[in-house]
């Protein structure tokens, strides 16, 4: 399997770039959480709900600190 992920949501602030990437993987879906492109934090998750409801406390939390 070689699923080259999908972008949920990106954000920016003070020309920088947080994006979240979601891709299914042999034991369910990985979760990166990539600054100016290159990945910082990856999760995995057995469900996409999981993984689904993970990424949007992120960027809840990424937007109460200024990013838009």
């Amino acid at each position: 399997m070689d699923d080259q992920g999908t972008c949920l949501w990106t954000l920016r602030r003070e020309g920088r770039e947080v994006a979240c990437l979601v891709r299914l993987v042999p034991l369910g879906i990985e979760v990166d959480i990539a600054y100016d492109g290159e990945p910082i934090v990856t999760h995995a998750f057995e469900t996409g709900e999981e993984a689904l409801q993970w990424a949007e406390k992120t960027k809840t939390d990424r937007r109460s600190r200024g990013w838009q």
